[in-house]
């Protein structure tokens, strides 16, 4: 069975990596086996991208084993080498959209997992790591689930007006068409900035957000839009800062919370507004904003995919010239977008496990439009960030202040809450890592 992909698909064309370090070493043959039934679960595992002369298909059931390769980890930069390798390296036609290193040292394994963006976002990412790490510890039968598309989500929606529906998907694919095709390759070289907060200051905002009635996500929002606002002036701020919404939670009847899935909702908020009201006013009122925004998103999204699905692909050439277009009009890089998204609280089962998760961290490349963002999660009671960008979008420097500021902001929002718990100031910063997705080190 075949299935083409939607314009969307055909935009979003990216890897995803993460980095799962292990204690111990771990079998080859346990591995294998881990990941064997994780590809039995998912379809979009068993599924293989075919070019075809109107675009791209998907044909399902019919993927070779997901591939395993097993490197030693004898050098400082071989975990870096092989990121870059996963990162930069395309899924070729008729593989899996999966991949698995396993770097292994002396007494510790890194599994790099590596996933097109097409069929997983993060949160999907985030259960098939989930998955091979339990399935070391111990063995289980994972039940496959049927396969799950856009015409899933769709429904039985029928747009109130179809004709002005079509006629509007009609004169957009006319005026994508007018785009000149560019030749030029994409330049997207994207530097990945990595930290902390330590457990004491993690604790610390999640009182303080508790104590002020409004989400970690909402003070998130505030606190990015404050350092954007402090390090790019207003005149320069990306116009929203975007935040993907996570359709499984319960929030869409054909989605199970553990289904892989690219695509969903979107919540977006306008920057630069309300920057000298008190932080946690501003933040009460954005979580009531995104609130809003999830049950119109909720409502919108089965039109959105329909009207999606009228859309032509469009081919890389042409979206190289929009790239291009945003670099003259000067919209960050990004198209005047900042991406802020929140994995929230992971916790892996492991108790008693000769694999213990000791660390877990992410990385991000897009072959097509430039990536503009910051990742939160919470592991081992630590708040990590995750920053990906690249320079046409922030400078080294910028983004550098950009993260100096975000964490010293959240800190002092929480100062109070540390002094009367913890009796005393504290290092908001554990440890700054970056990686740059060309390969080169950084400081």
């Amino acid at each position: 069975m075949k299935r083409k992909l939607s314009a969307i698909e055909h935009m979003i064309d990216g890897n995803i990596v993460y980095v799962a370090t292990l204690e111990g070493s771990v079998p080859p043959e346990r591995l294998r086996r881990a990941l064997d039934q994780v590809q039995r679960k998912h379809p979009a595992l068993r599924a293989v991208l075919r070019q075809e002369q109107d675009g791209l298909y998907y044909e399902e059931d019919c993927a070779p084993e997901v591939p395993l390769r097993f490197v030693p980890r004898t050098k400082a930069d071989d975990l870096q080498r092989e990121c870059h390798a996963e990162l930069t390296t395309p899924f070729a036609f008729g593989q899996p959209q999966l991949r698995l290193v396993s770097l292994q040292a002396e007494q510790e394994c890194d599994l790099l997992f590596a996933s097109s963006h097409r069929i997983c976002d993060g949160m999907s990412m985030l259960t098939i790591v989930r998955e091979v790490l339990r399935l070391l510890h111990a063995d289980e039968e994972l039940v496959p689930y049927a396969h799950v598309t856009t015409r899933n989500i769709i429904g039985d929606y029928q747009p109130p007006h179809p004709r002005k529906r079509k006629l509007k998907a009609h004169m957009l694919n006319a005026a994508l068409m007018l785009i000149p095709v560019s030749r030029r390759q994409p330049e997207n070289k994207e530097y990945h900035l990595a930290w902390a907060l330590d457990p004491a200051l993690t604790h610390a905002v999640k009182e303080r957000c508790k104590a002020e009635g409004t989400s970690i996500h909402a003070a998130l929002f505030v606190a990015l839009d404050r350092s954007l606002c402090s390090v790019l002036g207003r005149k320069k701020l990306p116009a929203w800062i975007e935040s993907p919404m996570d359709v499984r939670r319960g929030r869409s009847t054909s989605l199970k919370p553990d289904m892989l899935f690219f695509g969903g909702g979107s919540l977006k908020i306008h920057t630069g507004e309300a920057i000298e009201q008190d932080f946690w006013t501003r933040a009460r009122a954005i979580h009531q904003e995104l609130r809003n925004k999830i049950d119109q998103e909720l409502f919108d999204i089965p039109g959105r995919y329909h009207f999606n699905e009228l859309l032509r692909p469009v081919p890389n050439g042409r979206i190289q010239t929009m790239v291009q277009l945003g670099d003259l009009l000067k919209v960050n890089g990004s198209w005047n977008r900042f991406a802020l998204s929140n994995l929230g609280n992971i916790e892996v089962s492991d108790e008693g496990s000769p694999f213990r998760l000791k660390d877990l961290c992410l990385y991000v490349h897009s072959f097509n439009f430039r990536l503009l963002g910051l990742v939160a999660y919470t592991l081992h009671g630590k708040m990590r960030f995750y920053y990906a960008g690249d320079e046409r979008c922030l400078t080294r420097a910028q983004a550098d202040a950009l993260c100096s500021a975000f964490t010293n902001l959240l800190q002092q929002q929480t100062a109070q809450v540390q002094q009367n718990e913890l009796q005393g100031p504290l290092s908001a910063i554990a440890q700054w890592s970056q990686f740059s997705v060309t390969g080169e080190k950084t400081a």
